[in-house]
């Protein structure tokens, strides 16, 4: 039986992650971000973000996870929802997409930008929320949705949460203790929980 071609079309519009990355450059430059706020703080960290990006990028891959791509039942497409301003994007996307390139063709991956598909952001909030980023696991032949994961690992999770109940800490004391946490754990969280998704 032959699959649907609805189910199986790609939202649009939706990038590459070399068509995000220099899609956060290009933002950067002008002094804007991605989506209808533009404010100043979500400006700043855009252009911050992009020193995240490079970071993640270069972070080592489980070899186990990469395995388990590489011999995954069917053929994979992942959905991920982000925005250029997004902090745990900026530290997460980076890896999905290089997990994404070392799968021997068994994944592909889409970007999307939250604030062009709100539809699909309200069917996989968290807590009632909009988080970014959000993977969206389908097999790609069908459109099927398999899995879905985010917005962030369990630890980093946790951490956010206390540190946004704390009534002294300000955005930019937030930001900087999610990175440092983001810095040490060097991708290790990300990976094995998909690990145990895909498992």
């Amino acid at each position: 039986m032959s699959a649907s071609p609805a189910a199986a079309t790609l939202p649009a519009p939706a990038r590459t992650y070399a068509e995000f990355r220099a899609l956060v450059g290009t933002l950067a430059a002008a002094n804007r971000t991605s989506g209808p706020d533009q404010s100043p703080a979500l400006v700043r960290f855009t252009e911050q973000n992009q020193a995240h990006l490079d970071h993640a990028h270069a972070l080592p891959l489980l070899p186990e996870l990469v395995a388990r791509l590489r011999h995954l039942a069917a053929p994979q497409r992942w959905l991920v929802l982000a925005e250029a301003w997004c902090g745990d994007t900026a530290h997460e996307l980076p890896l999905l997409a290089r997990l994404a390139e070392s799968s021997a063709g068994q994944v592909e991956l889409h970007v999307l930008l939250r604030s062009e598909h709100p539809d699909l952001m309200a069917a996989h909030q968290t807590d009632g929320k909009n988080s970014i980023p959000k993977l969206i696991v389908q097999d790609a032949a069908t459109g099927k949705e398999l899995a879905t994961w985010g917005p962030r690992p369990a630890a980093a999770h946790a951490l956010a949460h206390r540190l946004h109940a704390d009534p002294e800490l300000g955005i930019a004391a937030i930001v900087r203790q999610m990175n440092e946490w983001y810095t040490a754990d060097r991708g290790q969280s990300v990976q094995r929980e998909l690990l145990a998704l895909l498992s």
